[in-house]
């Protein structure tokens, strides 16, 4: 039996980096009893990582540790978009004296070649006077990737790539499936009993989940780039949407995407739309609501969010990709950078379209260990239309990543099959 993995990443790794330090910043060394050497070290990378949650975006937040003697001389991850790269932080935070000689080790491949917003990180390496650097994942960036490396190798630094591949890969996913794709990546999240509910059958759903998920939630809310609910969740929960219980560092709070096809928000009394507003609309930079194009008009009521508030039009539910790329476009309008990820946080009514639609890239499901019934809020089931149901052969397969027990709720994380990452 001890050849039996539960998941493909070191225990504790996810899509939201070590989960550990997710639920606690204050998680101290050692964290990583069972790792040695450079996987030790790149371990550390990936939690240095971590402290670029949010601030970085479109840029990837990468990690970078320099080491020497066995002794951790500097660390840094990426600062906000057009600013340093980690690897520039880590040597800025080192001892000039000590980096001739050290290791340095990155979560993802150091850029090189032409100057972007920032010149070119191998450039930082080669003039540290560093001779050896390990990476734990390539730059999958058609104009950029592998020209760093080409450029240390040229230089005489010695290079290593693959160490704790996959657990990086994961905590880059949205910039690499983006790369891949060229258009929103798209991660489901839901909470759910054991026999399948997300709410009962009064649409109640706080909460299924457990404190310490709800709180690594609010860590992932600032990892990707937008939040997207259906219109029943906004009108039932009446939900913040934001990132306010995350662990620190708290770097934003996400935009925000309500999927209202039919215009039930337009039909809302005042109350319960400034009722909402004022908690849904709060925090957050923009709200794009994407709702039947026959009712674009802003009730009275919300006119004072008007520069916060971008209506979209759903021509077609059956057509959520093209609703997908109208988002990227307007949000590309409005802010100049482009739209990578949306986190899908329900209801059961969105998420099956999404999977009627084949639109799930990755998913971070909570299962409770309790027992609800009833016959509403599950996954699959729509309450008008064509429900999602597939011959056991053309299943929507997932690659399982990791599975963690967090208190009373089992997490798991997977990523869609089109992505051959982990191959």
């Amino acid at each position: 039996m001890s050849d039996i993995r539960l998941a493909i990443l070191e225990s504790g790794f996810g899509l939201g980096g070590w989960i550990p330090r997710a639920l606690d910043a204050s998680v101290q060394a050692p964290r990583f009893p069972g790792l040695k050497g450079d996987k030790l070290w790149m371990a550390e990378a990936l939690v240095a990582a971590m402290e670029g949650i949010g601030r970085s975006s479109p840029n990837p937040a990468v990690g970078a540790l320099l080491v020497q003697g066995g002794l951790v001389i500097g660390q840094g991850a990426t600062e906000t978009y057009g600013a340093l790269h980690a690897e520039r932080v880590a040597i800025n935070s080192a001892d000039v004296n000590a980096l001739q000689g050290s290791t340095c080790y990155v979560t993802l491949e150091p850029c090189g070649g032409l100057n972007g917003k920032q010149p070119p990180c191998a450039d930082a390496l080669i003039n540290a006077g560093i001779t050896r650097v390990v990476v734990a994942t390539n730059d999958p960036h058609i104009k950029a990737g592998g020209l760093g490396l080409t450029q240390l190798k040229n230089a005489g630094i010695e290079v290593e790539s693959g160490c704790l591949a996959a657990e990086a890969k994961a905590w880059h996913f949205p910039f690499l499936a983006y790369q891949d794709k060229q258009s929103p990546i798209i991660i489901g999240k839901w909470a759910q009993t054991l026999d399948g509910h997300l709410a009962d059958d009064d649409n109640h759903s706080q909460w299924i989940s457990g404190s310490r998920s709800r709180r690594y939630t609010h860590w992932l809310r600032q990892k990707y780039d937008a939040i997207m609910v259906g219109v029943a969740t906004v009108l039932h929960d009446k939900p913040r949407l934001t990132a306010r219980e995350s662990a620190l560092p708290h770097a934003r709070d996400p935009h925000k995407i309500i999927f209202d096809p039919s215009a039930r928000l337009s039909s809302a009394s005042a109350e319960t739309l400034t009722a909402l507003f004022d908690k849904t609309e709060s925090l957050g930079p923009i709200v794009y609501w994407c709702t039947d194009p026959r009712t674009l008009t802003l009730p009275p009521v919300l006119l004072p969010y008007k520069d916060r508030i971008e209506h979209l039009p759903i021509v077609d539910t059956h057509n959520l990709a093209g609703l997908l790329a109208h988002l990227a476009a307007a949000h590309r309008k409005r802010f100049g950078r482009d739209l990578q990820s949306i986190f899908v946080e329900g209801g059961a009514q969105l998420l099956t379209l999404l999977m009627r639609a084949d639109l799930l890239d990755a998913c971070h499901i909570f299962v409770r260990a309790g027992i609800l019934g009833g016959s509403r809020n599950r996954i699959g089931r729509l309450e008008r239309g064509e429900n999602l149901s597939l011959p056991l052969m053309q299943r929507t397969d997932y690659k399982l990543l990791t599975t963690l027990a967090i208190d009373d709720d089992v997490l798991i994380e997977c990523v869609h099959r089109r992505y051959q990452f982990w191959s």
